[in-house]
């Protein structure tokens, strides 16, 4: 009577966390340091079809102080984003810091963040040549 009353053992390596899709990342250089940038990930357009896009603002506790830096299409793209937002904006504060100029001052002078990084990548790039 094998067999009668029990039930097969299906055994699956299906997991809850297989729906699990990360959408957010704090980006900083290491666990100890405060973030420099956040990447969140959207899915845009046709649903069965969409469109993925990263988003990256500057890094502040809460979303409503954070600054847009861009949209890219790529996770790659958007980490680098982010790099060079932070490499642009520690730039801009040494130049300010050499001037001697106030932080209420610089706080006031600061570009736009996405403005920083554009200036910045056309710097770098002109300089380079």
């Amino acid at each position: 009577m094998s067999g009668v009353g029990t039930y097969p053992v299906l055994v699956s390596d299906w997991s809850p966390t297989s729906y699990a899709r990360p959408t957010e990342w704090l980006l900083r250089v290491s666990e100890s340091q405060v973030p420099y940038a956040v990447v969140r990930r959207f899915l845009k357009g046709d649903p069965n079809r969409p469109e993925e896009w990263f988003r990256v603002v500057t890094y502040a506790p809460t979303s409503e102080a954070r600054e847009l830096i861009g949209w890219v299409r790529s996770f790659d793209q958007a980490c680098q984003l982010g790099w060079d937002y932070r490499i642009a904006f520690e730039e801009w504060r040494h130049h300010m810091a050499a001037r001697r100029t106030d932080n209420s001052v610089m706080a006031a002078a600061k570009p736009p963040a996405g403005e920083l990084v554009k200036f910045w990548r056309e710097h770098r790039q002109g300089s380079s040549s």
